[in-house]
């Protein structure tokens, strides 16, 4: 490897490392094999993997409503089992997060709304064992 290919990936490496000083949250603990967050066009869910319906899990909802290809300045994030039955969780800015509380549950969808228009820009389902 020449010397500058050698420098070129020690720094990259280097970036690798670094944090966006509005990342500074602690993540969603373990709870085990499959949690790698699931994300579908800026919406992810952390973790994305439950292993049982009960009791309910606290998880991460993350959004970037850039990632979704889209301009927008005001999003929601909705939550339920179906669009139709879906109750709104959060809103923000086009890139933000929020902690459920211990409710979550595998099939749970959440969903990325532009804030104006009410189009989805993403959605993500919790994994698991069907619950009832």
């Amino acid at each position: 490897m020449t010397y500058k290919r050698y420098l070129a990936v020690l720094f990259l490496a280097s970036l690798a490392g670094c944090q966006h000083p509005d990342n500074d949250q602690a993540a969603a603990p373990s709870t085990g094999a499959g949690t790698a967050p699931k994300s579908s066009s800026g919406l992810t869910v952390s973790p994305d993997h439950l292993a049982a319906c009960e009791p309910g899990a606290v998880t991460s909802i993350t959004w970037d409503a850039s990632a979704a290809g889209v301009a927008t300045e005001a999003v929601e994030v909705w939550v339920g089992s179906t669009l139709e039955g879906a109750k709104l969780f959060a809103a923000g800015g086009a890139i933000g997060e929020a902690r459920t509380g211990p409710w979550t549950h595998p099939g749970l969808h959440f969903f990325l709304k532009n804030k104006s228009d009410g189009k989805v820009l993403a959605d993500a389902t919790v994994g698991g064992p069907s619950c009832p």
